[in-house]
């Protein structure tokens, strides 16, 4: 979907179809593409809802899951970027997520850019990238912000504020609550500077707005790259929580170069 100097990716799934998504395949869904993480991914649709709602449901094995992406956006020549999604997950004894902007991405099955165990983050590599990440195999349960490029955490960076994002990244100082909706919006600058944005009931419960939760400053990013929008939901462990998704979308305006 597309207007004049604006290009705009939508999936509502209004009109999604129960399939099984095969490890190791993208699909193309609509708008979007999905793939399948380290095992078969169980697709549905929700009719318990008064709107189109996907879930996913894997196979029970370490480290399973699904990603929503879309192809790539550039930033110099068409930000701002922006992606944003609604989700959430039927329990959270072992879950997490990644949502926002990600340079290198397999189309078959993505890499999940920030895993934490304990208080040891470790950043594979996706190229550059920034958005939110949850991993409950963390010592402390939190949304956290963080940049990294080829694998490589950016922990020196600053936020607008000049507040170094860290070991870990920037805090949300939220606390998740199963199968809650959860909401996130990141954005993208033609300079490289970004923002992230989470909402859910702790940050959020008169719904007057999500909360900005960190910046990144310009000049930690390329911003020749091209960053594909992604959602990723994954189960460190062997549990297999349902992975409930409302929408997903991104936006970016329009390259006229000749």
């Amino acid at each position: 979907m597309s207007g004049h100097g604006r290009i705009s990716v939508w999936e509502d799934f209004q009109s999604a179809v129960a399939q099984t998504l095969t490890d190791a395949t993208e699909y193309q869904f609509n708008q979007i593409r999905l793939a399948a993480i380290s095992g078969n991914v169980a697709m549905d649709v929700s009719v318990a809802a008064g709107n189109g709602i996907a879930t996913f449901s894997g196979a029970g094995g370490a480290a399973d899951g699904v990603s929503l992406f879309t192809l790539p956006m550039n930033p110099a020549t068409q930000g701002t970027l922006t992606m944003q999604a609604r989700f959430k997950a039927s329990a959270l004894t072992s879950y997490g997520f990644f949502a926002g902007f990600q340079e290198t991405v397999s189309l078959a099955e993505p890499v999940n850019p920030f895993t934490l165990s304990g208080t040891t983050l470790t950043a594979n590599n996706g190229g550059n990238v920034f958005g939110l990440y949850y991993d409950t195999t963390a010592t402390t349960d939190d949304v956290r912000a963080m940049a990294s490029v080829n694998g490589v955490a950016s922990t020196a960076a600053l936020t607008e504020g000049g507040v170094a994002y860290g070991t870990l990244g920037v805090r949300a100082n939220t606390t998740l609550v199963a199968a809650k909706w959860q909401y996130v919006r990141i954005e993208m600058d033609p300079d490289g500077a970004c923002r992230a944005y989470w909402g859910d009931q702790t940050l959020d419960p008169a719904g007057s707005g999500p909360k900005l939760v960190a910046t990144l400053k310009a000049g930690v990013l390329s911003t020749s790259a091209l960053y594909h929008p992604i959602l990723t939901l994954v189960d460190p462990s062997t549990n297999d929580p349902l992975h409930s998704v409302d929408f997903f979308g991104a936006e970016c305006y329009r390259d006229w170069s000749y």
